[in-house]
């Protein structure tokens, strides 16, 4: 963290704290990994288990996490699988009460599959192109969600798809000790603070975090790179050889979004971002303090860089500070990351700009939507979304234009005020659409009421005509 965020910790006193120690085995393509996890139960619920999501085992990701051994408290604890390997479930002697702590020891191995190596392949866990790519290659605590009366709370295991994200966990302190091979460039959640050569060829890294969502480790022996300090956080962008160019562009990019973001919604706290290619056609990924870009969007789809870049950026407010449900309710962070591309714009592009982007992004596809009677409502499941087209038009076309509409009831000085309000209220923590709604109930505005309903929780046409509209004053 930066050090005038120092003070922010105060509020993570019982936030998990992970300290992780993986060896990169590159022959067999596999880590072995072990973990202290300080956690405690902050729920009116006792806890009689202790739920870990393993993320390497979703189908989309492809790959899985093996247990070797499981003790809370020092004691050894028995385990099982559940949700097709997803899951790992520790059976506590004594149940967790309220404020009570544990402290959790866990050892592992997870796989790390090999991906076939053209441009085109869509791979978030695993190697292709001579990157490795591993978000969530440990067990990750589950989020515990409350129920409406006392013990009817349940442990978050749902597993999303790959049309959506899948990653729902609470906000996390991390020390990670990676020993790598030395010729692996490594890019992370996180900051760097020290860098070894050992025996074997090998390099020892340690990472600490501020609250972060979960930890990347992304890895190429190819990787060149530069970077721009901007209001005290250093920006790294990564490239491989041949995309120089498109990487230091995507450099300039992420620190203009950096520092519009920062002003707009609140600064960013954090010591580091970085922004590196992976495996992932011309598609962007947030993670923590990180962004990934598809390799295709540093060559053949060069003119989408900067877009994606912004998007991905504003997930550092949407998603890494301001966290939900992404498989359940998807609007609340993609909605407004998407939103947040047109003030880019606004602040370095121009009108012409922002009118080509609300009408050929958003406006255009929801139109082509409505006219096959394929247009729903923004609130709701990934899984209730037909395909991909349908899910992305919905949940970034129509939810922004959601936005634009509300900023201009709001007037641009109660639109950004709303916006840093809602960030400062619930700054490393989670909320849900119900949350979200009573901050916009607070506005005590009936209109406001009013436009949620007909774009938010309603299908069918709505007012907005696509017309090209100025900037608010």
């Amino acid at each position: 963290m930066k050090p005038d965020f120092a003070s922010q910790f105060d509020a993570l006193a019982l936030a998990p704290r992970y300290d992780i120690d993986v060896t990169y085995d590159a022959e067999e393509q596999v880590l072995n990994g072990a973990a202290s996890i300080v956690l405690y139960n902050t729920t009116e619920d006792p806890w009689r288990q202790l739920v870990f999501r393993l993320y390497p085992a979703l189908e989309h990701y492809g790959s899985g996490i093996t247990m070797q051994g499981a003790a809370v408290n020092g004691r050894s604890t028995p385990f099982d699988y559940a949700t097709g390997r997803t899951v790992v479930r520790l059976n506590l002697a004594e149940p967790l009460e309220k404020g009570q702590r544990a402290e959790v020891r866990l050892t592992w191995t997870a796989a790390i599959p090999r991906w076939t190596d053209g441009d085109a392949v869509y791979a978030l866990y695993g190697t292709s192109q001579q990157i490795t790519s591993l978000p969530l290659f440990y067990p990750s605590l589950a989020v515990y969600q409350p129920g409406a009366t006392l013990g009817a709370g349940r442990w978050w295991t749902d597993t999303g798809s790959i049309r959506g994200d899948a990653a729902f966990n609470y906000a996390s302190l991390f020390v990670v000790t990676a020993t790598l091979p030395a010729e692996q460039v490594p890019v992370t959640s996180g900051t760097l603070v020290s860098s070894t050569l050992v025996e074997g060829g090998q390099a020892r890294h340690v990472w600490v975090t501020g609250p972060s969502r979960e930890f990347l480790l992304h890895m190429s022996p190819l990787f060149q790179s530069a970077y721009t300090e901007t209001y005290g956080t250093r920006v790294t962008s990564y490239w491989l050889p041949q995309h120089e160019a498109a990487g230091r562009a995507a450099l300039t990019y992420a620190v203009a979004a950096l520092r519009i973001y920062s002003d707009r919604f609140g600064p960013y706290p954090y010591r580091d971002l970085r922004v590196a290619p992976a495996p992932i056609n011309f598609r962007g990924m947030e993670y923590p303090q990180a962004i990934l870009l598809g390799t295709q969007l540093y060559g053949r789809f060069r003119e989408n860089l900067e877009v994606l870049v912004a998007h991905e950026v504003a997930h550092q407010w949407w998603y890494l500070m301001v966290h939900n449900d992404p498989v359940n309710e998807p609007w609340l962070d993609e909605a407004l990351a998407e939103y947040s591309m047109k003030i880019y714009m606004e602040e370095l592009r121009g009108q012409g700009s922002v009118n080509r982007l609300i009408n050929e992004r958003w406006q255009l596809p929801w139109n082509l939507l409505k006219g096959r009677q394929a247009d729903i409502r923004v609130h709701q499941p990934v899984a209730e979304f037909a395909d991909g087209s349908q899910y992305e038009t919905i949940i970034y076309g129509k939810g922004a234009l959601f936005y634009t509409e509300l900023r201009k009831q709001l007037g641009d000085r109660h639109f950004f005020r709303f916006l840093s309000h809602y960030l400062e209220a619930h700054r490393y923590g989670i909320v849900d659409t119900t949350t979200w709604q009573a901050e916009l109930a607070a506005l005590q505005n009936p209109a406001i009421d009013a436009l949620f309903v007909e774009w938010i929780t309603a299908p069918g046409v709505n007012s907005f005509d696509g017309a090209p509209r100025q900037p608010e004053n």
